[in-house]
């Protein structure tokens, strides 16, 4: 790939551009363009790292209870409660078999439905946390299905894809919660497809992919809100994909990336995780390729696109920060003593939900004291919810 750097005042920047320019080089496919941006601060420093503006209060720290390394979380379905299910082995017809609820003070689980197979069926929750989207499996092959929260009946969607034709483990939604999509293999083994469901209107097609890299293992693909552009993630590559004059979306820009996902701010920009661990904003506008933060461990975007948690280095301290443009703001350090394996924001971006474990270096320990729900009890969390104050 050829790269093009966008040139900064600051000698001792060239170095770290240059080696900017070796990550951006492992693109594959047709050769094409980035403009690597590292944003400055007014007083000419790199902001990577930096922390500025006002800093994130915690008010409150919900421990959850021991069960929680069973509770599989689908995500929030309003501002305080949340929607998963029971991950371990539970008899059918039990009161934890099925769709459960979570709410304030997080300590006990509601049973929302037992219509669900969560063993077999691919779920994803809808980000306005109102429908649950699954491909159920069936002896017929995977069938499309949505099932309103609230418990009312679900609908089939689709005819059921067949198991080989299946290309996608897990189906994304639209930031909007328009828009529902997952890869299918086409008539020929080099053709992938692209299923899209439109909750609007009630409506579903396929969509063939061009330009595509040869991919081996199963991809994610998630639709900006206009409907005009596509993110792949394969675990090791991301692409995006413009659709063409010919109802085709064709791939027009791809980056190695890592397992941690891509998001997409608005309908030209996303953001991903880097092999390299930095985290990086592309813009389609202007094929300009912004450093964000560097040495990330995981991150989770907001509702709103707004802010971040993420992790550094050795993973063990959570941060949060405001995105604005090409700038992460108000930088601060939020929790200390845990590496999370999971970090989701609630609907209102008031609570973040954090699930992981307890390094065996250190205790778990608030960087910002705040006061806690309940007594902890003696086991190792498997979980907690922040409460942030208004911000």
């Amino acid at each position: 790939m050829r790269s093009k750097i966008k040139r900064f005042t600051h000698v001792r920047l060239y170095l770290v551009l240059a080696a900017l320019l070796l990550t951006a080089s492992g693109c594959t496919g047709n050769p094409r363009s980035d403009t690597i941006v590292i944003p400055e601060s007014e007083a000419g420093q790199p902001t990577i790292g930096a922390s500025i503006g006002k800093a994130f209060q915690v008010k409150t720290i919900y421990p959850l209870e021991e069960w929680f390394d069973k509770f599989a979380v689908l995500g929030w379905t309003n501002e305080e409660e949340l929607v998963g299910y029971n991950s371990g082995s539970v008899p059918s017809g039990s009161p934890y078999d099925g769709l459960q609820l979570l709410a304030p003070p997080y300590n006990r689980l509601n049973q929302l439905t037992t219509s669900l197979n969560a063993g077999k069926d691919i779920l994803s929750l809808s980000p306005d946390g109102k429908l649950l989207a699954y491909l159920s499996e069936s002896e017929n092959g995977h069938s499309l299905i949505l099932l309103p929260v609230d418990g009312s009946a679900g609908k089939s969607i689709e005819e059921p894809v067949q198991p080989q034709r299946l290309f996608s483990r897990n189906l994304r939604w639209s930031n909007d919660s328009r828009y529902l999509s997952y890869l299918v293999l086409g008539d020929r083994r080099d053709q992938l497809n692209l299923v899209v469901y439109n909750v609007r209107q009630g409506s579903s097609k396929q969509l063939a992919l061009q330009g595509m890299p040869d991919m081996k293992n199963s991809a994610s693909a998630v639709l900006s809100e206009d409907g005009n552009r596509l993110l792949i993630d394969n675990g090791t590559l991301v692409s995006m994909a413009a659709l063409n004059d010919e109802g085709r979306f064709e791939v027009i820009y791809d980056h190695p990336s890592t397992m941690n996902g891509c998001f997409w701010v608005d309908a030209n920009r996303f953001i991903f995780l880097g092999t390299d661990g930095t985290l990086f904003q592309y813009d389609s506008r202007n094929g300009e390729l912004t450093v964000l933060l560097e040495k990330i461990v995981s991150f989770s975007l907001s509702a709103d696109r707004k802010m971040i948690a993420y992790t550094q280095n050795d993973g063990e301290i959570i941060y949060v920060g405001k995105l604005q443009g090409n700038n992460l703001l108000s930088q601060t350090a939020v929790y200390q003593g845990f590496v999370p394996s999971l970090m989701k924001w609630s609907i209102g971006n008031g609570e973040l939900l954090v699930a992981g474990s307890k390094p065996f270096t250190r205790a778990a320990q608030e960087i910002a004291p705040a006061p806690v729900s309940e007594q902890e009890s003696s086991h190792a969390l498997h979980g907690f919810i922040i409460e942030f104050q208004d911000k």
